[in-house]
């Protein structure tokens, strides 16, 4: 296990430095520059409708290849300083023929902004074998709809925002902001009240993560309840108290065992420094929820059908890791590690115990292209042998001009434990945004 775990590490890292191609996705951007994901996101914590800075000067400036401003052409911070060069009105939409920009905007007052993701698919995936010894595997082969999303942000007064998201799946967000100072600064304090994704490690852009979706903060996973946020100059602490629940569930579930608390608490801590060549993130998250009635997607292997109904009793369930990021000129890092433990209330169960890491090295050459490599590893139970997941993945991502992004993914995943084997993966998908 060792060896193949090594042999498959040098190779990812191998076929990505021998490449002459880059990588992007929204983590990588804030590792990138040595920000937090509010720099071009609403969200304090990332992810869904950008800024106005994101829509107007990342996507426009620094994300596409028909652009590729140079320093001495544009003078433009990533800390969202509009410097000399480009006027106000070019960056809010105003095409002017000697400036790169486009002359869409998701900005329709001055309070009043909306903004969008689309992605359309082409999925082919190859198990290894059938699901019974001498039956045929079951090739994928098909479009998909991977994501349709309205966003809609409305800015109420310099300390107040409203956010709505509207997708076709599952997922929807609601919440109102309360921000401290009126633009993000080093020392700043906001209220986060509604239904959200609780910050809980790096927000990958891919929900199928081992890291997200298989521990419970997949797609469609969000809760309700109220999430602080403070930045304290380098430091980013988030705390939230929410109702617990996986899935899309609108009311907070609890086990037939009750309790006097019965909501989830959690914690995300990060701490960021430059060093002048290099720009680095550590930091570290936990997530406690006393009395659910569900146990985590991570063990939906580990419990026999005839024990499922010993669930409901309910369980405690705690959820820490750590992350890192890193950044030295076009290579960026990323690692994040979660240990998962339900404690059951039932005897006949007891306690679980299983733990999944995600690594990703991207390459930037030039602007608008990257070619990303990752590494995935998951054990859903300890305590057994031979039944871990292993996923290794190669990026070719193309951004050629403002709000769209071409990308190509090849995935081989390892599982012996599986019916099937494991599996070789291809997916194809255009990206629309704003």
């Amino acid at each position: 296990m060792i060896i193949r775990l090594v042999t498959i590490c040098a190779l990812s890292i191998g076929l990505l430095l021998a490449s002459s191609t880059p990588a992007h996705a929204l983590p990588r951007f804030a590792a990138r520059g040595g920000n937090e994901c509010i720099q071009c996101h609403v969200n304090p914590t990332g992810g869904g409708m950008r800024n106005s800075y994101g829509r107007n000067v990342f996507e426009r400036v620094w994300l596409p290849f028909s652009v590729r401003p140079r320093g001495e052409d544009v003078q433009l911070e990533l800390d969202g300083a509009i410097e000399a060069g480009w006027d106000e009105e070019a960056l809010l939409g105003n095409k002017d023929d000697d400036k790169p920009f486009v002359s869409f905007s998701g900005d329709i007052t001055d309070w009043l902004a909306i903004g969008g993701d689309i992605r359309v698919a082409y999925i082919w995936i190859r198990p290894d074998r059938g699901i019974e010894p001498g039956v045929e595997r079951n090739i994928t082969n098909s479009f998909f709809l991977m994501q349709a999303d309205l966003y809609i942000g409305a800015t109420a007064t310099d300390h107040i925002t409203f956010y709505l998201d509207l997708g076709v799946y599952s997922g929807f967000e609601a919440w109102g902001l309360y921000q401290l100072k009126p633009e993000p600064e080093d020392f700043d304090f906001m209220i986060k009240v509604g239904r959200f994704m609780p910050a809980f490690g790096i927000r990958e852009v891919e929900h199928q993560l081992f890291t997200r979706e298989r521990i419970g903060l997949g797609n469609a996973d969000r809760d309700t309840g109220l999430e602080l946020t403070a930045y304290v100059g380098p430091l980013t602490v988030n705390a939230a108290l929410v109702n617990g629940t996986l899935g899309d569930s609108a009311f907070d579930g609890h086990g037939t065992e009750r309790r006097r608390f019965e909501k989830a608490v959690v914690g995300r801590l990060s701490l960021r420094r430059d060093f002048g060549v290099l720009r680095a993130q550590v930091g570290g998250s936990i997530y406690w929820n006393n009395n659910i009635g569900q146990a985590n997607p991570i063990f939906g292997s580990s419990i026999p059908d005839d024990l499922l109904v010993e669930v409901s009793t309910g369980l405690d369930e705690l959820r820490w890791g750590a992350f890192a990021t890193a950044n030295i000129g076009p290579f960026t890092y990323l690692g994040d590690l979660v240990f998962v433990r339900d404690d059951f209330y039932s005897d006949q169960i007891g306690s679980l115990r299983g733990y999944a890491s995600y690594q990703e090295l991207s390459f930037l050459p030039v602007q608008g292209v990257e070619l990303v490599t990752t590494f995935e590893f998951m054990d859903p139970d300890v305590e057994l042998a031979g039944n871990s997941i292993i996923r290794a993945g190669w990026i070719v991502e193309f951004f050629p001009w403002p709000y769209t992004e071409f990308r190509v993914m090849v995935r081989r995943t390892w599982d012996d434990a599986s019916l099937t084997g494991g599996a070789w993966d291809m997916v194809f998908f255009v990206h629309l945004f704003i």
